[in-house]
């Protein structure tokens, strides 16, 4: 039946510009109904769609598996000849498989439609695909910095952006959008110093759609990378580490020492660390718009170099409230925290406010350092029962600033995947306080909190890849 439609509800449509599509069987009721009626051109739905319903490629060859689900027969009415489709007919639901043919690289762009179409019907549904040409193929790995320090042939970083579709590759935005997260990551101490204990990779994956999806939406991107309700970005991680295993110096040897970093094509801050038992770690990292210290460069210190190679605790507060040693009334905060800890991880945080017992005792006492770090309490997510050495720091509102036991903690992880003996006198000659006078509170442009949009490292169990793939990607 044709649903009520107030007066006025499609003022502005050109209501003879285009067809209205109903059940067949309520044509002429539609045709009679207010509202309806004044639409010029009212037909019979039938079932033909395919999904998605736009494809793209760079100038090498490209395959996209399509799903065409019809009430019956369907055959492709028509396409590009830089295009083929098999199998070209079907019945009902059908998977098939979409070649958007290699051209030359740097070659200009090209756009077509295939058309399929119900069989004795003039019923269609169009596929868009578009292929623009570029200096780089879709899933060619890129150096983009090699380590000249360290024992081990350098320590491994991957980037890669999902929800990048070929015409944002294609037009540059993509790699200049990856080498300014590699200058974020590094603008920071001690990476700044360590720089060159790095190898430095990307890649080129394509996404179908531009943009990641939400609890509310769907992209088709090449992670699956989603913000879901409450716990910030997830995606295929088994995907994104087997990809990662493209670049030159990543095996699974290494690979719980080689950080990844996931940049979303998304203006949200929303970012978060998946974090493996192993030490693997995936930073998503989106392209935040918020006002200082929530921008994208926040994001990436915060995320990347904070929790994913890091491996440092969150030091913002939610509650205003003593963190729960029995963990009767509390998310198992405590558990949580002594958790990472039996990892060897979150060194800047201490569940005891004892000078002589917190893990930057050596600090305190320390006249290079004693003016800066001290015993202040609050920090994962709790104002009371925890503690802290500074008054501020990345790890909790974004500031472009490591506390002196974070960046010793760092060094400390770069020696030991570099291969290198650590020494604390050399820490100190290198290290570099370069932060100035910061406080607790920061303002923050926009009146958002760090706290509103901030997700704590989810930490998983074990190793993350589980079994080996078929490599489809590397090139």
């Amino acid at each position: 039946m044709p649903a009520y439609v107030q007066s006025g509800a499609f003022d502005g449509v050109a209501k003879d510009n285009f067809t209205l599509e109903v059940p067949e069987s309520a044509i002429s009721q539609y045709q009679a109904a207010p509202g309806w009626c004044d639409f010029k051109r009212i037909s019979a739905h039938h079932e033909l769609v395919c999904r998605p319903s736009v494809a793209c490629a760079l100038s090498t060859e490209h395959k996209q598996n399509l799903v065409i689900n019809a009430e019956g027969e369907w055959e492709v009415a028509s396409k590009p000849d830089w295009c083929e489709v098999s199998p070209a007919s079907g019945n009902k639901k059908t998977e098939v498989t979409l070649t958007i043919k290699g051209m030359a690289k740097n070659a200009g762009s090209r756009n077509g439609k295939v058309v399929f179409r119900l069989k004795d019907k003039e019923y269609t549904h169009e596929c868009n695909v578009s292929q623009y040409g570029y200096q780089y193929g879709e899933n060619e790995w890129l150096t983009l910095q090699k380590a000249t320090k360290g024992n081990n042939g350098g320590i491994n970083i991957v980037l890669l952006g999902d929800g990048f579709n070929a015409k944002d590759i294609a037009s540059g935005e993509y790699l200049k959008t990856i080498k300014q997260e590699v200058e974020y990551f590094f603008g920071i101490e001690p990476y700044k110093t360590y720089r060159n204990y790095f190898n430095v990779y990307t890649a080129f994956p394509l996404s179908t759609e531009s943009g990641v999806g939400t609890v509310n939406t769907i992209r088709y991107n090449r992670f699956n990378t989603t913000f879901t309700g409450g716990v910030g970005l997830k995606a295929d991680y088994d995907e994104v580490f087997d990809y990662s295993l493209g670049a030159s110096t990543v095996n699974k040897g290494n690979l719980n020492q080689t950080l990844i970093i996931i940049v979303p094509n998304s203006t949200d801050y929303g970012g978060i660390c998946q974090m493996w038992e192993s030490g693997a770690a995936i930073a998503f990292c989106p392209l935040s718009t918020y006002g200082y210290p929530l921008d994208t460069r926040g994001v990436v210190q915060h995320e990347a170099g904070g929790h994913g190679f890091g491996k440092l605790g969150d030091e913002y507060i939610y509650h205003n409230a003593f963190i729960d040693f029995c963990d009767c009334t509390c998310c198992g905060h405590v558990n949580e925290l002594n958790g990472a800890k039996s990892l060897g991880w979150f060194d800047n945080l201490e569940l005891t406010g004892k000078m002589h017992s917190v893990g930057w005792s050596h600090l305190i006492f320390d006249d290079r350092y004693s003016d800066i770090v001290d015993i202040y309490e609050g920090g994962y997510m709790h104002n009371r029962g925890v503690f802290r050495s500074e008054a501020n720091s990345c790890m909790n509102n974004d500031i472009p600033y490591y506390s002196t036991i974070s960046r010793e903690s760092i060094v400390k992880r770069i020696k030991r995947y570099a291969g290198e003996p650590y020494s604390f006198e050399e820490f100190v000659k290198n290290d570099k306080r370069d932060a100035g006078t910061v406080t607790r509170s920061i303002d923050v442009n926009d009146k958002r909190t760090a706290h509103t949009y901030q997700h704590a490292p989810k930490i998983h169990k074990g190793n993350p890849l589980k079994m080996p793939k078929v490599r489809r990607h590397r090139r």
